[in-house]
């Protein structure tokens, strides 16, 4: 079984309602929309990504994937237009990966989300407050 079939199996089991696409697929997992990545001639890899507005300058998001992205399996980037994108990616030995281990890897992406979204909130207060905005 590849990770294609993995997914579909994992999705009919889970009762996920999805969009198949060329490339990969899109569902909803705890209000997000995740897309899967499909890779030709990598039948054991795909990869989940959450993307979203950053809503905040390009240096603040650039500054928080920076800290994030050290201590994770997932990464934080920015795409061009910066939206935020937070992926995780790879199941080896993918007949083998139980439906609760892709659960996990989906819990952990969207755990990533909420973290950043934590800290750009931190951040956008803090740049709101008029003491940021005075020069010593």
């Amino acid at each position: 079984m590849n990770v294609k079939e993995l997914m579909k199996r994992f999705l009919e089991e889970e009762g996920f309602k999805s969009e198949w696409e060329e490339g990969g697929v899109l569902f909803k997992f705890q209000g997000l929309k995740i897309w899967c990545e499909f890779y030709e001639n990598h039948d054991n890899y795909l990869e989940f990504t959450i993307s979203f507005s950053s809503e905040v300058p390009r240096c603040v998001a650039l500054d928080l994937c920076n800290e994030l992205n050290p201590s994770s399996v997932l990464k934080h980037y920015l795409a061009d237009d910066d939206t935020l994108v937070i992926s995780f990616g790879e199941f080896k030995e993918a007949p083998d990966v139980p439906n609760e281990t892709v659960m996990e890897a989906l819990e952990l992406l969207v755990h990533g989300a909420y973290r950043f979204s934590e800290r750009r909130d931190e951040m956008k207060s803090y740049l709101s407050h008029p003491a940021s905005k005075t020069v010593n």
